[in-house]
Parts: structure tokens; C-alpha cells; sequence
């Protein structure tokens, strides 16, 4: 049994963005010094990921998924949902009560432009294609 071309872009978009706003989020939380991670960290950046992909999931059940295909809004929708997330789920390790999350927003978006050049992002984007010509 296959899986619809819809469900297939919004898994695909659901691990990858998750991937992206939590990674950003674990290597800002130990301020890029690894040695220092631990399952806590590991835990709260898993969180954060999930939390920032939800709202973005939501909109693939909406007439504007169409614009989740597309880099740099699919990029810009991960950023914001991912400053928003991270407020919500840790304070900042960083002086002012939002300048980790707004560093992990601006982190996740260009991370995300960035894999949406490599083949991987290339090939969300086709199946992102589903929503665009239906």
C-alpha cells in the first residue's frame, strides 16, 4: 500500500523541519559547545522541533499548504514557529529574555534553506508539488 503523495510531503516535512529547529535549538542551548550536551538538552530540543513543526503540519490540512512547497516561505514559516516554540519552552542561555530564540528562528531558517539546495530538500520540494497542482 502506498502512501498518498500529500501525507508523503507532510512526513517528509514534519521529520525534516523538526530536524532543523531542534538542532539549531540543541547546539544553541550548549552555545555550540558539545561537550557540554546532555540527554536533558537532547530531550528539551526534541521538544522544541516537535512543538515548532506542529502549527506547519497543520497548515498541510489547509488550502495553503501550497506555500510550504515553496523554500523561502516553507524557511520564513519554520523560523518564526521555531522563535516561537523555543520562548515558550526554555528560557535563554543568552542576555535578553528572547535572544536565544530569536537566534535559533534565524537558525532554523537558514538551515533550511540550506538542506532545501541539497538533494534531500529537492526532493520535499517535488513532493510538495502535490499540493501545488491540485
Amino acid at each position: 500500500m502506498r502512501m498518498h503523495g500529500k501525507n508523503r510531503f507532510r512526513l517528509a516535512l514534519f521529520g525534516h523541519k523538526a530536524v532543523e529547529a531542534g538542532g539549531v535549538c540543541l547546539l544553541l542551548m550548549v552555545q555550540g559547545n558539545l561537550a557540554t550536551l546532555t540527554l536533558g538538552h537532547v530531550g528539551i530540543a526534541s521538544q522544541t522541533g516537535l512543538l515548532a513543526v506542529a502549527p506547519l503540519l497543520g497548515v498541510t490540512l489547509t488550502r495553503h499548504a501550497q506555500h510550504l512547497a515553496n523554500r523561502w516561505t516553507s524557511s520564513a514559516a519554520i523560523a518564526v514557529c521555531t522563535f516561537l516554540a523555543d520562548a515558550a519552552m526554555h528560557g535563554s542561555h543568552y542576555p535578553g529574555a528572547y535572544t536565544e530564540a530569536a537566534l535559533t528562528g534565524i537558525g532554523a531558517f537558514f538551515f533550511s534553506v540550506i538542506v532545501s539546495y541539497t538533494p534531500i530538500g529537492k526532493r520535499i520540494e517535488r513532493l510538495g508539488e502535490a499540493f501545488v497542482h491540485s
